[in-house]
């Protein structure tokens, strides 16, 4: 499993062109030092390890400077050395100006109780988990070029760690917020054959329409100048995912965003709008590319909660969770065009005030609500075979759940298709167990999505096949 992980990242490297060949070290970094242990609340463990700056994964400028990184891993309460039993993995993304010991520290506390591996690679550059130019820390960024850095470290990092540790790869996931939430998104988003899925909390999408555009200025040059990164696109139609997703929405990951209407840090408009945004708002390009996602939204700041604490979802842990989970060797369904979505408006507006200042936001849509909640699927009884692809799907009917008449509509394109195979403009048959029945034809992208599939509080099997 190991080498399946080490084989994806090079191939992600060579595809992406991620390395120039002369720019690749001779190991994925060089040997981590073990500078500190921290001992949480259950017993487990924190290990926090730094490392000099290494050519190909820092500018020349910072290797030159002996710069030096770092990176947090946690081994779960009860870690047997002996049995070594594989265990999933998360990363967990930090936020704008975290440092790597305190936030180890709050690591130690907050995943007690997890039985998985926590990786927490440290962004001191304040980089939002992607890169920056290659003329820092003393030449001008509107020169030069914009190298993802940081997500080399981080995938160099996934790959170290599985390599010493028994790591279930298939079940490596990433979340965080604000500037983590942010590096979720784009980490998830482009890295599906490594990640599992994202869970991205308060994170950016544009930030053209940020708060923080001015310091991304910092490290990516000027909007205006367009800079390009090592992949030859201006870093920030890069940066913006909306365009990402429109050139690259293929292999998409499952992502879940949280984000709050009274946030002056990462504003609802580059989410949901604003109105003039090109080549469209990160809300339309999750349903238009049919990516897979649940997208929630209230009336939180940054750091405080909406004050009338709505219940958004049942929420689950898709990572965990015994029936309705992800896996990078398993398909799963991406939902859109949900009957019971709500209106997240056009991001016309702002949030007025400060951090401190809820319900004054003057944004249009509604206040509260998201894109295909209550929304599940059986991962346990999925049929991914080269003849058939079938999944159960259903309401959820917990206690924040679905509340409404009864039977809803979906649309469904299967994603990470194992066996299955989907050939561009070839149509296809499709039935569910509730009586709807039809054919399809294969988009030029070669991704198949079945419109207005019926969903209730019942299991229901949507069945999938070729026409004979």
């Amino acid at each position: 499993m190991h080498m399946q992980l080490f084989l994806a990242l090079v191939v992600i490297a060579l595809a992406q062109g991620v390395y120039a060949a002369q720019d690749v070290p001779a190991s994925p970094l060089p040997e981590l030092r073990l500078v500190e242990t921290k001992i949480g609340p259950k017993g487990n463990k924190v290990l926090v390890f730094k490392h000099k700056a290494v050519k190909g994964m820092d500018s020349p400028g910072y290797v030159a400077q002996d710069f030096e990184h770092g990176v947090s891993f946690m081994l779960p309460a009860g870690w047997d050395e002996i049995k070594r039993t594989p265990r999933p993995m998360a990363l967990s993304l930090h936020g704008f100006g975290d440092s790597l010991t305190d936030y180890a520290d709050s690591m130690s506390r907050w995943f007690a109780d997890s039985d998985s591996f926590i990786m927490a690679p440290n962004d001191p550059l304040g980089t939002w988990f992607y890169g920056y130019s290659d003329q820092l820390p003393d030449g001008d960024p509107n020169k030069g070029m914009v190298v993802n850095y940081t997500e080399r470290r981080v995938l160099a990092y996934v790959e170290y760690f599985a390599s010493k540790y028994p790591v279930d790869c298939t079940r490596i996931s990433v979340a965080g917020g604000s500037m983590g939430g942010t590096g979720t998104t784009s980490l998830a988003l482009r890295y599906p054959e490594i990640f599992s899925g994202g869970d991205a909390k308060k994170g950016a999408t544009n930030r053209a329409y940020c708060h923080w555009k001015a310091q991304c200025e910092k490290i990516w040059g000027r909007y205006e100048t367009g800079v390009l990164n090592n992949e030859g696109v201006n870093v920030w139609d890069w940066q913006n995912i909306a365009w990402y997703l429109q050139h690259h929405h293929n292999k998409a990951n499952w992502l879940r965003t949280y984000n709050g209407k009274e946030d002056v840090s990462i504003p609802f408009r580059q989410l949901a709008g604003p109105p003039e945004v090109t080549p469209m708002s990160f809300y339309a390009a999750l349903e238009a590319f049919n990516i897979g996602h649940v997208a929630l939204w209230d009336g939180s700041s940054h750091s405080k909660p909406d004050p009338k604490n709505p219940a958004l979802d049942d929420w689950w842990e898709p990572f965990s969770d015994n029936t309705c989970f992800l896996r990078t060797n398993l398909s799963f369904p991406a939902f859109s065009k949900f009957s019971k979505n709500d209106n997240p408006g056009t991001g016309a507006g702002d949030a007025v005030g400060t951090d401190n200042d809820l319900g004054n936001n003057t944004y249009d849509g509604d206040p509260q609500g998201g894109f295909n909640r209550f929304l599940r699927w059986n991962s346990t009884t999925i049929r991914d075979t080269a003849a058939e692809w079938s999944i159960e799907l259903r309401l959820s009917s917990g206690a924040a759940g679905y509340k409404g008449a009864g039977t809803e509509t979906v649309n469904v394109t299967p994603r990470r298709l194992q066996k299955f195979a989907v050939k561009p403009g070839t149509t296809y048959i499709w039935k569910t167990s509730t009586g709807q029945s039809g054919t399809q034809k294969a988009d030029a992208d070669g991704l198949l999505t079945i419109p207005g599939v019926q969903v209730a509080k019942d299991w229901a099997r949507l069945i999938v096949t070729a026409v004979p």
